[in-house]
């Protein structure tokens, strides 16, 4: 596994982590005379089988599927530790960048985009700085500014960085317009 691929699954070992049981263990079931991985109940504290394990299953393959609760969220903790380590030794400048990158890279540009055209005042900086005609038509409006933005769908603003780069050099425009007049 690259590290591309480990990193896009990362939060969803946190997910499965935080869900699955706390331990797994193995079992033989004599009824069945099978071996079975199995998980205690939280609410009876009965012991439960979640997988029955062939003949074929490997000691290690066993071992692996027993212990894969502790040995996901000792990584994580692992994980988590390098990286509060490396944040620490960061310079303070970098630091901040970065801060600033993730909170640029978090925000979900299409729901404000959509916001701000239900907004009055932009619609009145449309009429004004663009041209839009004054209507009181949501899709109009959206269409204007897709246009404006030069994006088929606003979902762009989120995926494409240059469209995204648009959509704040757009707004910025319109928050110079309203506080300037």
């Amino acid at each position: 596994m690259d590290l591309q691929t480990a990193l896009k699954l990362l939060p969803d070992a946190r997910e499965i982590a935080g869900l699955a049981s706390e331990e797994f263990s193995e079992a033989y079931n004599t009824k069945s005379g099978r071996s079975e991985i199995c998980v205690v109940d939280r609410m009876t504290g009965e012991v439960q089988p979640i997988a029955l394990l062939t003949i074929d299953c490997s000691y290690d393959d066993r071992r692996m599927m027993k212990e894969a609760p502790q040995l996901v969220r000792a990584l994580l903790v692992i994980i988590d530790e390098a990286f509060a380590k490396i944040r620490r030794l960061e310079p303070p400048e970098a630091r901040q960048k970065r801060q600033e990158r993730h909170r640029e890279a978090s925000k979900d540009y299409a729901a404000e985009c959509a916001m701000k055209c239900n907004d009055r005042l932009f619609r009145r900086f449309l009429v004004e700085r663009y041209e839009v005609p004054d209507v009181a038509d949501n899709e109009r409006i959206a269409v204007s500014v897709r246009n404006i933005l030069r994006i088929k769908s606003r979902a762009e603003l989120n995926t494409d960085p240059a469209a995204a780069q648009r959509w704040v050099d757009f707004r910025g425009a319109f928050e110079a317009w309203r506080t300037h007049g």
